[in-house]
């Protein structure tokens, strides 16, 4: 695990140690964590750490969307409350129901590179939700969580304008293909959730997956799903069949996917023409 500085009050771990990025906020009078990865014993390594550094105490969870990588640590942080978009709060309630059973559980660590890593996991769900914004203010310091889709319905970013740093979650992969296909992906609004980032005074991106960036990663993703996504479209009117469209799709040039999930781009690209064709 390496937990990178980002600047004075901005913490947060993108080396892949962790699954999903994780990220803190270090507040006036407490420390706000985002995201919680898929690493037990690291995400309580790390809020440790930043708490010893700093003389603070964690008070809150963010988590942006309801996929295993981003929420399995949430234990970690059964003392703070827990907050996430109400449609992320529901899809988690549903997995854990039928998709994060113990025998579940068992099956993936038997498949996992380190088992340990989810030792003694119990699903820690959300204590607090919000429809489409929630904004906590902690002295002059502001933190913004927002929903806007695209990764999944319930994606939001994490944003604080004081310190000019913004956690996007999975709808940043920077730098590599993304995952495209979950059920209630819609690259619609993944496209307006971009083209907000990017309207921000925003001086680091923090993705989901991938290394912090500046705006530049976000740029060439935007032209990448704009010219995606016009292309499917165009194909529809014109009376192309799906297999056409999505040969032509598989044509225009991007990053590729993380080794060991060549099938991403497939998938995605199939999902993206389902939302565009309905």
């Amino acid at each position: 695990m390496s937990i990178e500085k980002v600047k004075e009050n901005v913490y947060a771990i993108t080396d892949g140690s962790t699954r999903g990025n994780v990220t803190a906020y270090v507040l006036p009078t407490q420390i706000v964590f985002v995201d919680s990865g898929m690493n037990i014993p690291l995400i309580k390594e790390f809020r440790k750490h930043v708490e010893q550094e700093t003389g603070k105490k964690a008070s809150i969870l963010f988590i942006t969307h309801e996929h295993g990588d981003h929420v399995f640590g949430n234990q970690a942080f059964e003392d703070c409350e827990i907050i996430t978009s109400e449609f992320t709060h529901k899809e988690m309630l549903v997995s854990k129901e039928k998709n994060w059973s113990p025998e579940a559980i068992e099956e993936w660590k038997k498949n996992a590179d380190d088992p340990s890593t989810l030792d003694g996991l119990k699903i820690a769900l959300a204590t607090k939700t919000f429809a489409d914004e929630y904004e906590l203010v902690d002295g002059d310091v502001k933190v913004i969580a927002k929903r806007t889709g695209g990764h999944t319905e319930g994606s939001s970013y994490i944003y604080c304008p004081n310190y000019n740093v913004l956690f996007a979650g999975d709808n940043l992969f920077n730098r590599q293909f993304p995952w495209g296909g979950p059920p209630s992906a819609n690259p619609i609004k993944w496209i307006e959730a971009l083209k907000e980032y990017l309207s921000l005074d925003i001086e680091h991106y923090i993705p989901g997956h991938g290394q912090i960036s500046d705006k530049e990663p976000i740029d060439e993703f935007l032209v990448y799903l704009e010219n995606v996504t016009s292309l499917i479209k165009e194909q529809i009117a014109t009376g192309k069949s799906e297999e056409e469209i999505l040969e032509q799709a598989e044509k225009i040039e991007y990053y590729p996917p993380r080794e060991g999930r060549e099938q991403w781009k497939n998938a995605t690209l199939k999902k993206w023409y389902d939302v565009l064709s309905t």
